[in-house]
């Protein structure tokens, strides 16, 4: 299953995606599996931060 989630960013910085990305595992339906978050644009890049959930989210 494919979702695609637009990001149009005015200036350079860290963007939040993490409830886009909980939004579209809910939507999917998945139970189990793995996630891949891909990001075509040669400027740009995905990176996941360990731990720096406040509520401390273990998934």
């Amino acid at each position: 299953m494919l979702f695609e989630y637009n990001l149009s960013a005015q200036r350079e910085g860290f963007y939040n995606i993490t409830e886009q990305v909980r939004e579209f595992i809910v939507k999917s339906g998945a139970t189990n599996g793995i996630a891949v978050v891909y990001c075509p644009h040669t400027t740009a890049g995905i990176t996941i931060n360990e731990n720096a959930d406040p509520e401390g989210y273990a998934g």
